[in-house]
């Protein structure tokens, strides 16, 4: 038997009994144990648990209805409505067009400032593709697939801001 082999199947064996020590130590453990401790749940009982998963639903819940509350009506004793600039920006503002969210998603996915000028736009891209290329990460299909999404994300932005800058 060769040397090359022998430490092949001593490699083999370390393998193997590294990997049946993680899975009796997986199925031994409780996946939610690291949450627990993360949370600074795991002194409580079950009931103390129970009652402080209700007390957080009911405080989002509240948080929730707050949010989507309508705003106050004025009332009848008021001295009538007031001028528009003394009015209280509570209520929702107005919705931009999608053009212009598209630009700034565009500007935003470049990671360059709004507004900024097509030099500085083109650098961003090309510095970006360079990094996020599909084929420098050709090791993992997990990794090429996810680069090649953000390349195509990436090149539909630049398109977009190439339109629009050089008009």
């Amino acid at each position: 038997m060769t040397i090359s082999k022998r430490l092949f199947d001593m490699a083999r064996a370390e393998l193997n009994s590294l990997l049946d020590k993680a899975s009796t130590w997986e199925s031994s453990r409780d996946p939610d144990e690291d949450l627990y401790r993360r949370y600074g749940l795991d002194e409580l009982t079950d009931e103390q648990l129970e009652a402080e998963l209700e007390r957080r639903h009911r405080a989002r819940a509240a948080a929730r209805a707050k949010v989507n509350a309508p705003p106050p009506r004025p009332t009848a004793a008021s001295s009538g409505p007031r001028p528009k600039a003394a009015q209280p920006s509570s209520g929702p503002q107005p919705r931009r067009s999608s053009a212009e969210d598209d630009v700034r998603r565009a500007y935003a996915a470049l990671e360059v400032p709004v507004g900024s000028n097509f030099e500085t736009v083109r650098k961003s891209y090309r510095s970006l593709m360079r990094k996020y290329h599909p084929d420098h990460h050709s090791e993992s299909p997990e990794k090429q697939k996810t680069a090649t999404e953000l390349a195509q994300k990436l090149t539909e932005a630049y398109k977009l801001l190439e339109r629009r800058l050089r008009r």
